[in-house]
């Protein structure tokens, strides 16, 4: 045990091995913006070869550890054969940490470069730990999903496609480079974010708000006429979730839009201590997501 303690404090700060729950995790630090950025990398590949990669990042009050715990998403990458990597955003107190989306929570984040922290974590996850560069993707719950979203808006020629959850955006100033297949889940009973967009109505989001949610139907609009896709929908309802699909013109992008008529707020798949919230339970989030994402690759 000294022995391996005595190897594990030798190890360079980029790839400090932690054990995790179910498997080994790289452990990335980076100097952003004069701040130690963190993210914990799983089923990176041996040398000389490529897999897709996945970020998965968490929401406004967690951590990539928790983020790591709740999606399930260890288990997917081991079986699908994907990196999975939890970037992780500012702390700001107790363990929990927040992403700059420009319109939340602002004095917690500070002036933090998320935009720069994701650029230089894809370069790394490239450069270093076998990424292919052609299908990088990007998932997130909640203020995860809006920075997803964010992200996306800036740097569509950085991903192959993106998935965020209960997630929204606050404006649509940003316009992607080129077309990006996006799948955007959302609960239709969130009170924290609301699917008809507006103030949250959980009084400690909407006092961290500087600028009103876009609604869901707003955002898929949005997404429709970046991404080319057709304008009339393919609908399949399954129990509440009713998934609607705008597919691909010539040189454009897939649009999905999957809603639970009574999923609330919280990763799909998981519970909430929260009474009178209840996440998505017709779907299991790291499942469906993959399936999604593991269709599309950077043309």
């Amino acid at each position: 045990m000294k022995r391996f303690a005595h190897r594990l404090a030798s190890l360079p700060l980029l790839m400090v091995l932690t054990l995790a729950t179910a498997s080994w995790a790289s452990e990335i630090h980076l100097q952003v913006g004069g701040s130690d950025r963190r993210a914990l990398v799983v089923n990176a590949p041996p040398a000389g070869v490529r897999r897709p990669a996945v970020l998965v990042l968490h929401g406004g009050a967690s951590s990539a550890d928790e983020q790591r715990r709740r999606t399930g998403f260890d288990e997917v990458a081991s079986r699908e054969g994907f990196i999975v990597v939890y970037p992780e955003g500012t702390p700001w107190g107790r363990g929990r940490h927040a992403w700059n989306t420009g319109y939340l929570q602002r004095r917690q984040v500070g002036q933090a470069d998320d935009i720069g922290f994701l650029d230089a974590l894809i370069d790394t996850l490239i450069e270093r730990h076998g990424a292919d560069p052609a299908r990088i993707y990007m998932t997130g719950g909640s203020n995860g999903g809006m920075m997803t979203l964010v992200y996306a808006a800036k740097r569509a020629h950085r991903l192959a496609a993106v998935a965020p959850v209960v997630g929204a955006m606050f404006s649509f100033e940003d316009r992607p480079s080129r077309p990006l297949p996006v799948l955007l889940i959302n609960g239709a009973a969130d009170a924290e974010v609301p699917i008809e967009g507006g103030m949250s109505r959980n009084p400690m989001v909407r006092s961290a708000q500087a600028a009103p949610f876009k609604s869901h139907e707003q955002t898929v609009d949005f997404w429709i006429e970046v991404n080319r896709s057709e304008a009339t929908p393919r609908v399949e309802v399954q129990g509440t979730l009713t998934t609607r699909t705008w597919a691909a013109q010539p040189g454009g992008a897939v649009t999905v839009s999957i809603v639970d008529a009574v999923g609330g707020h919280g990763w799909p798949g998981t519970y909430s201590g929260r009474p009178g919230n209840t996440p998505i339970q017709g779907l299991r989030g790291a499942d469906r997501i993959w399936l999604f994402l593991r269709e599309h690759q950077r043309r």
